[in-house]
């Protein structure tokens, strides 16, 4: 299989002839699957031995990390920091104000599968939206958080909509998969939206 990518116009810089790479219609492979293909190549593990001891280290990383420790496996890299604005050098963390991140980066061996990733270029059939980067005016986070009833900024390609129809527009999905539709629009344009968190 090789990686999948088309080409849309990049609205993010000045040259109006400039495109970008846009990943798209990629397999997505889950933990069973990691685990028939191992059973594939001969493993003398059986699927329920496998799946067992994913499982434990699932429960071992996850330990470590809410224990505040950094992990660092031949496949991923994760470490804690933290994100939000401190007032003064007495300042606490508060959950109010402040709130842990996780950073994931590729470790050695997922690093190295880059330079055998295959790629094929494909047509983009319908133009879709393009979401590159939710940042929070307040507290300045990248794709993290948002702060109720203040600025947001979305920069990517192809965002902008019409506001007069209700199925068009930026929407908060909830858990319950319920949907709100934010109306106070700050600024649209193909390539940014500013809006606060506003209910339609």
């Amino acid at each position: 299989m090789a990686l999948r990518y088309g080409l849309i116009l990049n609205h993010l810089t000045d040259d109006p002839d400039d495109y970008m790479g846009l990943v798209t219609d990629n397999d997505t492979i889950t933990t069973e699957q990691i685990v028939e293909h191992m059973i594939g190549k001969g493993s003398t593990v059986t699927k329920a031995e496998a799946l067992s001891v994913i499982e434990e280290f699932n429960y071992a990383v996850v330990d470590a990390v809410a224990n505040g420790n950094n992990v660092n496996t031949e496949l991923f890299k994760v470490y804690p920091s933290l994100s939000g604005v401190f007032v003064n050098d007495q300042d606490s963390f508060d959950k109010s104000r402040h709130s842990i991140r996780l950073n994931l980066n590729a470790g050695k061996r997922l690093a190295e599968a880059i330079a055998n990733i295959e790629l094929r270029k494909v047509e983009l059939s319908l133009p879709q939206p393009v979401i590159q980067r939710f940042t929070d005016l307040k507290t300045k986070t990248i794709n993290e958080s948002f702060s109720p009833g203040q600025i947001a900024s979305v920069k990517g390609a192809l965002l902008k909509f019409d506001e007069e129809d209700d199925k068009q527009g930026i929407f908060f999905i909830a858990a319950d998969s319920s949907e709100t539709r934010l109306s106070n629009m700050v600024k649209k344009k193909p390539s940014e939206l500013l809006f606060s968190g506003s209910k339609a």
